[in-house]
């Protein structure tokens, strides 16, 4: 699904876009200037299977590498999308 429209909504800290059966989002929690807290995704039941939430959690992991922010990866499928691609490994902070 890649004419996804995500957005970030700072105020309520997550990641958002409107997909059929609602509302997508990837939620997170700012522990400090420069890191987040990646914490949960949720996809509505009727466009699971779509790629919904790894374009969510890209899109997510784009913002933080293009502002130097450290992330911590609660969500499991936040770790697994950055397990998979080498591009997004140096932003976990240990």
């Amino acid at each position: 699904m890649h004419n996804l429209n995500v957005q970030h909504d700072i105020n309520n800290k997550l990641f958002f876009a409107k997909v059929k059966g609602g509302m997508a989002q990837l939620t997170y929690e700012r522990l400090g200037e420069k890191h987040l807290d990646f914490k949960e995704t949720h996809v509505p039941e009727p466009s699971r299977g779509m790629g919904v939430a790894q374009h969510l959690v890209e899109s997510a992991l784009a913002y933080a590498k293009d502002r130097d922010i450290s992330i911590k990866p609660s969500c499991p499928v936040v770790k697994s999308v950055i397990r998979k691609s080498e591009d997004y490994q140096h932003l976990v902070e240990e």
